[in-house]
C-alpha cells in the first residue's frame, strides 16, 4: 500500500514543485537574455562593419574624382591609373555593402548608388576622351565640373541617403536593445520574486546563475571597447549634449596626442585653433549636428603640441527614446595628406602651364618662385651657377616683405660658394638634397659663419628648411632652397619628393629656355657676323682684283700699299674666324689647352709688333713696357688670342689716341694692362661685357657680335686667371689680366690637353 500524502510531504512536493518552477523560469530567463545580448552583439558588429564601409565607399568616390580632375588637368598616365583603381576600390565596396544591406530598402538604395556611379562614369568618360575635347585642360576641368556636376550630386546623394540608412538601423537596434534589455530584466524581476516566495535557496540559485550572465554582459562590452579602440586610423570618441569629451580611443590619442585622462571631462574646443574658437566653430558645428542628426565637417585642429593638421569629421546625434539629446559619436581622419596631394595636382599643373610657355629664363625664374610662396614655403631662394665657384641667387621672394629684405642681405653678406661649408653649397656639389624637419639654435649655429650671421639667421624665425637641385642632363645648374616659418608644417619627405620632381622640371624648362635664347642669339650672330666677314672678304677682292691689273715694274709702291691692305684685310678675317672657332669648342666643352713654358713678354711684344700697321691706320701709337722674361706655364697660342683680342679692341675704340701696353709679375702671377683714352664704357656696361653676344652701345663702326671679349675671359679663367677693366666714359678703359705663373690644380707643367669646362 502506498504512502499517504501527508502535509509534510504535500509540502516537500510543492517545495520541490516551487522549485522546479523557478529553476524552469530562471533557465528560460537566462536563456533568453543570452540570445538578445548574443543577437545585439552580433548586429552591433554588422551594423559598425556597414557604417565603416559606407565611410569607404564615400572615400573611394571622393578619390575617384580627385583622381579625375588630376588627369583633366594634367594628362599623366599615373593619374588615368589611379582613377581605374579608384573605381574599382568603389565597385568592390559597393558590392560588400550589398552583401551586408539585406532589407528591399538597402539593397534599392545601393542600387541607385551604383546606377548613380555609372551615369557619373559614363559622362566624365565622354567628357575626357572625347575625340573633338577641347585642348585646353583648363577648359576640360571646367566642363567636367558644370556637365558631371550633377552625377557627382547624384552619388554623393545617394550615399548620404545609405548613410543615414544604416544611421537609422543603428539607432533602431539601439532602441530594441534597450526595450529588450527592460523585458529581460522585468524577467529577472519575476523570477527573483518567484524564487523568493519559493524559498531562500531558490534566490541563491538565481544568484549563482546571473553571476555568469553578469560576466557574459561585461565580456560583450569588453568586446565592443575593444573594437572601437582597435580602430588606429580614426578617432572615435563621445561628446555629453554640451561637447564635453566622455570617451577617448587609441586612433584619437595617436592622431591628436592627448591621452585619456587628459582630455576627459574637457570640451572639445581645445582641438580647434585660436581663431575657429573665437568664431565659434565648435558651437556651430554640434548645432548643427543636433539639429541635423548628422554632420560631415572638414578644416584645421590643433595637436597637443600645438602642430595644425587638416581633419575631416563625422557627427552623429545621439538621442533616447523620447528624442532627448544625450551627446554625440564623432569619427574624425587626419587628411593632410590627401589635402597635400590635391595641391600637389594643383602646382603641377600651373608649373607645366609655366614651363610650357617657353619664357625667358629671368622670367621663368620669377614665376617659379611666385609659385612657391606661399603655397609651399614662406620664403623662396634659387640660386644658380655663374662662371667660377660662384652661386648667384637668380629669385629671392618671401610672404613677409621685412623677411625678404633681410634675405637679401644675408645674401649680399654671406653669397654661398661652391666649395663653401654651407648647404645650398654641398647640394649643387653632390646633386642630393638636404632637408631640415626642425631648425633648432643648435642647427642654426652650425649653419653660420659668425655671431652677426647667427643673428640674421634667428631673425628669420626659420623653423624648416629643403635646399633641392636643378639637374638637367646629368649637371646640376643650381639650387632651390624653401624656408618655412610655420612650426605646424615642417618639409616632410613627401614634400621633399614633390620638390625634387618639381625642381627637374624647372632645370628642364630653364635649360630649354636657355637653348632657345641661344639660338635666338646664334641667329642674330650668324647675321652679324656675315655681315662683319663680307666687310673685309669684299674688301679684300677689290684689293686683289685691282692688284692683278697693275703693273709690277710701273707701280711698285702701290702694289705694297694694296699688299699691305690686303694682308691686313686677310688678318681682320683670320681673327674673326680664330673667335668664331674658339666659340664653336666654349659652346661644346671642347676647347683644350696645349700647355707648356711660354715667355709671356716675348708673346705680348710679338703681338704688339703684328699690330703696328694696324695702330698706324687708326692714328694710334702703341706703348709696350714689360719686364724681361716673365715665363710661366700657359697655351701660347691662346694667349696670343688674348692680347690680339684686348689690342684689336683698344685700337677699335681708342683711335686716334695712344694706346700702353704693359706687363709685369708679383707674387706668382704675371699682370697685362691694356690701356686706351677713347670713348670708354659706361658703368652699367662693365658687368655685361665679357659676356656672350654682349657688347657696349657705341658708334655703328664699332659694332661688332660681340664675343672677342667673351673669348677672353674664357681662355683666362681657363688658365685660372682673372680679367677686369676700369673705365669713365670719353676717357678710355683699362683692361687688367691676371695669370698665375704655376699652373692651377689639375694642369702639370709639361704639354698635354685639359678640357675647359663652359
Amino acid at each position: 500500500m502506498g504512502r499517504s500524502w501527508t502535509f509534510a510531504r504535500r509540502v516537500g512536493a510543492g517545495l520541490v514543485a516551487s522549485w522546479a518552477v523557478a529553476i524552469a523560469i530562471l533557465v528560460t530567463s537566462l536563456l533568453a537574455v543570452r540570445s538578445v545580448h548574443l543577437g545585439n552583439e552580433k548586429d552591433h558588429r554588422e551594423l559598425a562593419v556597414e557604417l565603416i564601409e559606407v565611410d569607404r565607399l564615400r572615400r573611394a568616390f571622393i578619390d575617384k574624382v580627385a583622381s579625375e580632375r588630376g588627369y583633366a588637368l594634367s594628362r599623366e598616365p599615373l593619374f588615368e591609373e589611379q582613377m581605374e583603381a579608384d573605381r574599382e576600390r568603389f565597385l568592390a565596396t559597393a558590392e560588400r555593402l550589398r552583401l551586408r544591406v539585406t532589407s528591399a530598402g538597402g539593397e534599392l538604395l545601393v542600387e541607385r548608388l551604383l546606377l548613380a556611379e555609372r551615369e557619373h562614369e559614363e559622362t566624365v568618360r565622354r567628357l575626357l576622351w572625347a575625340p573633338q575635347r577641347s585642348p585646353n585642360r583648363q577648359a576640360v576641368d571646367a566642363q567636367l565640373r558644370a556637365q558631371a556636376g550633377h552625377a557627382q550630386e547624384e552619388v554623393d546623394g545617394a550615399i548620404d541617403e545609405l548613410a543615414a540608412f544604416s544611421d537609422e538601423r543603428l539607432m533602431r537596434t539601439i532602441q530594441e536593445e534597450v526595450l529588450e534589455d527592460r523585458q529581460a530584466l522585468f524577467l529577472i524581476f519575476i523570477t527573483s520574486v518567484l524564487g523568493l516566495l519559493g524559498m531562500m535557496s531558490l534566490a541563491w540559485v538565481l544568484v549563482r546563475k546571473l553571476r555568469p550572465l553578469q560576466r557574459k554582459a561585461k565580456d560583450v562590452e569588453q568586446r565592443f571597447q575593444l573594437l572601437v579602440e582597435g580602430v588606429q586610423d580614426y578617432a572615435v570618441y563621445l561628446l555629453d549634449a554640451q561637447g564635453r569629451v566622455v570617451s577617448w580611443n587609441p586612433g584619437a590619442e595617436r592622431i591628436k596626442g592627448w591621452k585619456a585622462e587628459e582630455v576627459v571631462g574637457r570640451p572639445q574646443s581645445i582641438f580647434y585653433t585660436a581663431e575657429a574658437v573665437a568664431e565659434g566653430e565648435p558651437q556651430r558645428e554640434l548645432a548643427r549636428a543636433e539639429r541635423n542628426g548628422r554632420l560631415r565637417t572638414e578644416g584645421l585642429r590643433v595637436r597637443k603640441d600645438g602642430t595644425r593638421f587638416w581633419a575631416e569629421a563625422i557627427y552623429t546625434a545621439l538621442r533616447d527614446e523620447n528624442g532627448r539629446l544625450k551627446g554625440f559619436a564623432k569619427v574624425m581622419r587626419d587628411v593632410t595628406e590627401r589635402r597635400r596631394a590635391e595641391r600637389t595636382q594643383r602646382l603641377f599643373a600651373e608649373a607645366g602651364r609655366i614651363f610650357n610657355l617657353l619664357l625667358e629664363p629671368e622670367l621663368t625664374v620669377s614665376e617659379l618662385a611666385r609659385l612657391m610662396v606661399p603655397e609651399v614655403a614662406d620664403g623662396c631662394v634659387l640660386f644658380m651657377r655663374a662662371s667660377g665657384e660662384r652661386l648667384l641667387p637668380q629669385a629671392v621672394t618671401h610672404a613677409s616683405g621685412e623677411k625678404e629684405r633681410l634675405m637679401w642681405e644675408l645674401i649680399q653678406r654671406y653669397t654661398p660658394a661652391l666649395d663653401g661649408p654651407t648647404g645650398v653649397a654641398r647640394v649643387v656639389r653632390t646633386g642630393h638634397s638636404e632637408r631640415v624637419e626642425q631648425v633648432t639654435d643648435e642647427v642654426l649655429e652650425l649653419m653660420a659663419r659668425d655671431e652677426e650671421h647667427l643673428r640674421l639667421l634667428r631673425r628669420m624665425e626659420l623653423t624648416s628648411t629643403l635646399v633641392v637641385p636643378l639637374c638637367v642632363r646629368g649637371q646640376t645648374s643650381g639650387a632651390l632652397m624653401l624656408l618655412c616659418s610655420q612650426r605646424e608644417r615642417p618639409f616632410t619627405m613627401t614634400d621633399q619628393i614633390f620638390m625634387e620632381e618639381l625642381a627637374g622640371r624647372a632645370a628642364l624648362a630653364l635649360d630649354n629656355a636657355r637653348l632657345f635664347q641661344e639660338a635666338q642669339r646664334a641667329l642674330e650672330l650668324i647675321g652679324v657676323a656675315s655681315h662683319d666677314l663680307a666687310n673685309p672678304l669684299n674688301a679684300l677682292q677689290l684689293l686683289l682684283s685691282r692688284l692683278r691689273r697693275m703693273e709690277p715694274k710701273e707701280e711698285p709702291q702701290r702694289l705694297r700699299e694694296g699688299l699691305g691692305a690686303a694682308l691686313r684685310h686677310a688678318q681682320r678675317l683670320g681673327q674673326l674666324l680664330h673667335n668664331l672657332l674658339d666659340l664653336s669648342r666654349l659652346s661644346s666643352g671642347q676647347l683644350a689647352l696645349e700647355i707648356s713654358r711660354v715667355d709671356l713678354t716675348e708673346v705680348v711684344r710679338e703681338v704688339v709688333d703684328r699690330h703696328g700697321e694696324q695702330a698706324a691706320e687708326a692714328g694710334c701709337s702703341i706703348s709696350f713696357e714689360a719686364e724681361p722674361h716673365i715665363e710661366g706655364v700657359w697655351d701660347r697660342l691662346r694667349l696670343e688670342r688674348v692680347v690680339t683680342n684686348l689690342l684689336s679692341n683698344a685700337l677699335k675704340f681708342g683711335r686716334g689716341k695712344p694706346v700702353e701696353v704693359s706687363l709685369a709679375q708679383k707674387d706668382g702671377r704675371a699682370r697685362l694692362t691694356v690701356r686706351d683714352y677713347g670713348v670708354g664704357i659706361p658703368q652699367e656696361a662693365q658687368r655685361r661685357i665679357f659676356e656672350r653676344f654682349e657688347r657696349a652701345q657705341s658708334a655703328g663702326r664699332h659694332a661688332g657680335f660681340g664675343l672677342g671679349l667673351y673669348i677672353v675671359r674664357q681662355l683666362v679663367e681657363a688658365h685660372g686667371g682673372t680679367i677686369g677693366v676700369e673705365s669713365i666714359p670719353d676717357q678710355g678703359a683699362t683692361f687688367t689680366v691676371d695669370l698665375p705663373q704655376v699652373p692651377p690644380t689639375g694642369i702639370e707643367a709639361e704639354p698635354r690637353s685639359t678640357s675647359v669646362p663652359h
